[in-house]
């Protein structure tokens, strides 16, 4: 055997005995004093095991307080990388006490990424940790950072539907209000196309949208720019609230925020193109009694299709026939020169 198997060897025992023993402190510390005296632990207190966790990872994955300070007290690297790109703050976001002690105590790295991607607070926002959102904040982590596809912190708290931690995020740093992931989303947009949580989306973006105008030299200006943002689909808040079929938001939107409904994305399809293609009737309603300046046959760019031809292709008959008491054209063609009827093959009723 070389002297480098030999060294990995000793390496891994070591490893083992300690993780065999996490929750019987005192023996961690015989072990540890019995190194030392040795003249050893120098040698393995900080190696690492073949997945690249060294002991200060297994304590901290396991909530082990006592052996985090013991390894503290006894020289242990408590910013140790494993293979994943993970540190022990890492390994434990969810536990507030021990990273309490790594932060105050032995003052690790509040922003270090996981594998140059994921900082401690991105991960705490993500997964709703609001008391550990705040130690972080108050430490020092960094709001303004994004992971590889451009998502802040306050995009994954609010992606999430974390209502709190994005309310708390986006008045600590208003500036990640606006900013993009590479897709061109901004945390509001995330908000408002919360489908699963109507009441979370609700409540997030009237928030960022408040912190975020009363912060602005002016109000209706920094308002416009909110409702105007497109990501790189031509999508704005209104089309996303539409498309999530969300009617007390797109209500607000409407009657609080002046949003204009006539606003096409990348494709040409506006609110009205969205919310017939869904079969999204009681939003057509709303949208007939609160918008202003609607095309009810606004061909889209894509098949020159209007609402009416996309509730009909998709088979929505009480769209259909709302649509055609708002007074959609029911003879216009597409590109290929068919009507809403040819396309849905459903008898239209004037």
């Amino acid at each position: 055997m070389s002297d480098n198997s030999i060294s990995n060897s000793i390496n891994e025992d070591f490893v083992k005995k300690i993780v065999k023993n996490l929750e019987d402190p005192q023996c961690i510390k015989d072990i540890l004093e019995t190194s030392k005296q040795a003249g050893t632990l120098s040698n393995v207190i900080n190696k690492k095991d073949l997945h690249g966790d060294a002991v200060a990872h297994y304590a901290a994955r396991a909530h082990a307080l006592d052996l985090l300070k013991l390894l503290h007290k006894y020289g242990a690297d408590l910013e140790a990388i494993n293979d994943y790109g993970r540190r022990p703050i890492h390994e434990t976001i969810d536990n507030f006490e021990c990273l309490f002690f790594l932060v105050t105590e032995c003052h690790v790295d509040v922003n270090a990424f996981k594998r140059g991607d994921w900082t401690p607070i991105m991960i705490a926002a993500m997964k709703g940790y609001l008391e550990i959102v705040h130690l972080l904040s108050n430490s020092g982590a960094l709001l303004n950072l994004s992971t590889k596809d451009g998502r802040t912190a306050l995009h994954l708290a609010v992606q999430n539907g974390h209502v709190e931690i994005s309310k708390f995020l986006a008045k600590e740093y208003p500036g990640a209000i606006t900013m993009s992931t590479k897709s061109g989303r901004w945390p509001l947009q995330v908000a408002t196309a919360l489908q699963e949580s109507p009441d979370a989306a609700y409540e997030i973006t009237v928030s960022l949208i408040s912190t975020y105008t009363s912060k602005a030299n002016s109000v209706p200006d920094s308002l416009l720019l909110l409702l105007q943002h497109k990501d790189k689909s031509g999508r704005n808040l209104l089309q996303d609230a539409v498309v999530a079929h969300n009617l007390r938001l797109v209500e607000y939107l409407l009657e609080k925020k002046d949003a204009f409904a006539d606003e096409p994305d990348s494709l040409g399809r506006t609110v009205l193109h969205h919310a017939a293609m869904l079969g999204y009737t009681d939003i057509l309603d709303i949208l007939s009694k609160k918008a202003q300046c609607l095309s009810w046959d606004a061909l889209d760019t894509w098949d020159h299709w209007t609402p009416l031809m996309h509730a009909s292709r998709e088979g929505h008959l009480e769209t259909v026939r709302f649509l055609l008491r708002v007074g959609a054209d029911q003879s216009l063609r597409d590109k290929q020169g068919r009507t809403a009827c040819e396309l849905g093959n459903i008898p239209l009723e004037s």
